[in-house]
């Protein structure tokens, strides 16, 4: 008896599919049509064997909807977008770029080609011309018969022309004739194996495609000026930009753009070799339409302000910042000008004042220390008035006895006034130089003879220091013409002689001979003292300029300081050396010689 369990399990299966059937056809009846729009540069029967694998997986990952594909030529294709009949598109990278600019459309996915290099380096042009065409470069094309797509075909048109206007070559004005065929692209390679047209504009790869299906012979046609991409399996005569993109649109719902992007990326490779990945840079497509002045650049080729103003916006934003911050620059230069003037004019007033303070302060010390040297010469000019007021007393008194005797001869009595007039005169002249030394006045320069300045310094210094001995043999033909106070030289000079004798009578020395020497030095004369007193010690020498120091009892500290001052107001110099044997001192001081008029 047979058993009745096997067909029971059977007729349950049975049941089973049949109620699976009904299910899958009832959820295929209730999913959601979603139409993706391909742009068919192959024709429309390509469109459904190149991009079925894309329908089917995303058929298999979104149940809930079903996907269809739809073909378009390029201006069908922005008409869908813009109508909304279409929710996502598969396009070439030139229309995705036109159609973000003009319709908000967004890019989800780019393919990876076998084709290509990358995402980023995929798309170019080809320019094919046969093989036994006399076209070797692209500017060979000037004055020929060349076919293309469309003015909008990114591949077949758009990449080529960008190269060929880089190569001296406008493919609008340039060329003998510029024809647009229109999809399918393989028509222009079949015109140009014919003989139809000098060269045709197609898509990268597209040559390699054909010659591989067996539409064309490998020899017939070639690339003109290839580019040697290294890595790229095709021939190209043009840079290479990012390839097709899957795009979203702008009413497409978000949540169903992000279902269709994951399986994308989800997607593997297919048999052939293609798959997507994630979106890739685009911004060289729009670097392209700028130069060729094309999709949203097109308003470049109209110089209207409106243009100029889109175009040049940045730059005449900056131009405007420049100028108004050019302006705030200028009120603030202004008012720092107007600032730092008033603060120049405070400051110089205040120099002045502090100029003529100097100048007053100056004088003093000058007089101060010529009243210090007269003090130190007290005794040696009273000693000096003595001489001729004792000559005077002595000359009266002889002539008082002649008298008195009664002999009263002329010629004696002549000869004693003439001595008493004599000596008054010389009296005189003694309180004359020491009361313009002594006197306080300011200092006023002028042209003077340096010799005989010196001269009579020298000699009111002997005068009232008869034991002081000085060498002086100086040229008397020779002039030494200097601008100067001659006070002031006379104060220096004076001043020098003191310190010299006083170094010497320290030293035991007070007969020995001070040396004055005079030379001229190029343009300088140079005035040397030498003594042969105690000298100084090496650390003296540091501080023997500086105010107040003295190595003297009764010194000021004064003298040396001043003169140097003095020469240094003239343009001189003025400074201190050891003699030989560290026995005694040498000091210099140096004036300019006064220039000639009209000199420099």
């Amino acid at each position: 008896m047979l058993s009745l369990r096997p067909l029971y399990r059977f007729g349950l299966f049975l049941i089973g599919m049949a109620l699976l059937l009904q299910t899958f056809h009832a959820d295929a009846s209730n999913a959601t049509t979603v139409r993706i729009g391909v742009l068919a540069y192959r024709g429309a029967e390509a469109v459904q064997e190149d991009w079925s694998y894309v329908r089917n997986w995303l058929d298999a990952t979104i149940p809930a909807h079903r996907f269809v594909l739809l073909d378009f030529d390029q201006a069908g294709l922005t008409r869908a977008v813009r109508e909304q009949t279409i929710d996502f598109v598969i396009t070439n990278s030139g229309h995705y770029v036109a159609l973000e600019n003009s319709d908000g459309a967004s890019r989800i996915a780019t393919i990876e080609s076998p084709w290509a290099l990358s995402p980023r380096q995929s798309i170019g042009s080809a320019i094919v011309v046969r093989s036994d065409a006399h076209l070797h470069t692209l500017a060979d094309l000037a004055g020929k018969h060349v076919l293309a797509v469309g003015a909008d075909a990114f591949g077949g048109y758009q990449i080529a022309a960008r190269e060929l206007l880089e190569a001296g070559v406008d493919p609008e004005h340039d060329l003998a004739d510029l024809q647009f065929t229109g999809f399918p692209i393989q028509n222009i390679v079949h015109a140009v194996r014919a003989g139809r047209a000098d060269a045709g504009i197609v898509r990268a790869c597209l040559l390699e495609q054909m010659i591989r299906s067996g539409e064309i012979g490998a020899g017939e046609l070639r690339v003109l000026a290839p580019i040697n991409t290294k890595g790229f399996r095709c021939q190209t005569s043009s840079r290479l930009y990012p390839d097709w993109p899957f795009v979203v649109l702008r009413h497409t719902p978000a949540e169903l753009s992000k279902q269709v992007a994951i399986a994308l990326l989800r997607m593997p490779r297919t048999a052939d070799g293609y798959s997507w990945t994630v979106p890739a840079d685009y911004h060289v497509v729009d670097e392209l339409f700028r130069e060729l002045k094309i999709g949203p650049y097109a308003y470049l080729r109209q110089w209207t302000f409106e243009g100029l103003l889109r175009l040049y916006w940045g730059w005449l934003l900056l131009i405007l910042a420049l100028l108004v911050a050019w302006a705030m620059h200028t009120v603030r230069v202004e008012h720092l000008v107007s600032l730092r003037t008033r603060e120049l004019r405070a400051a110089q007033e205040e120099q002045h004042r502090m100029a003529e303070e100097a100048r007053l302060r100056q004088s003093t010390l000058d007089h101060a220390a010529r009243l210090a040297i007269l003090g130190e010469m007290a005794s040696a000019i009273a000693h000096e008035l003595n001489q001729p007021l004792a000559a005077i007393r002595n000359f009266a008194r002889g002539m008082a006895r002649r008298i008195t005797a009664g002999r009263l001869e002329p010629a004696p009595l002549l000869d004693g006034t003439g001595e008493i007039v004599a000596q008054s005169e010389r009296a005189a002249s003694i309180i004359r130089n020491i009361r313009a030394f002594a006197q306080k006045r300011a200092s006023e320069q002028k042209s003077v003879d340096l010799i005989a300045v010196l001269g009579e310094a020298i000699a009111l210094f002997c005068g009232t220091h008869p034991q002081a001995h000085v060498s002086w043999q100086p040229d008397t033909t020779q002039t030494a013409k200097v601008m100067a106070d001659p006070l002031q030289i006379q104060q220096v000079m004076l001043n020098l002689l003191k310190n010299a004798l006083d170094a010497q009578q320290t030293a035991g020395h007070a007969h020995e001979p001070i040396e004055v020497q005079f030379r001229m030095e190029a343009s300088t004369y140079r005035i040397t003292v030498r003594d042969s007193g105690c000298g100084l010690e090496p650390e003296q020498f540091a501080h023997l300029f500086e105010p107040f120091f003295t190595t003297k009892p009764e010194g000021l500290g004064l003298g040396l300081s001043l003169s140097k001052g003095i020469i240094e107001s003239l343009g001189g110099t003025l400074f201190a050396v050891a003699n030989d044997g560290n026995a005694g001192l040498t000091v210099c001081f140096s004036l300019p010689e006064e220039e000639p008029f009209g000199g420099a």
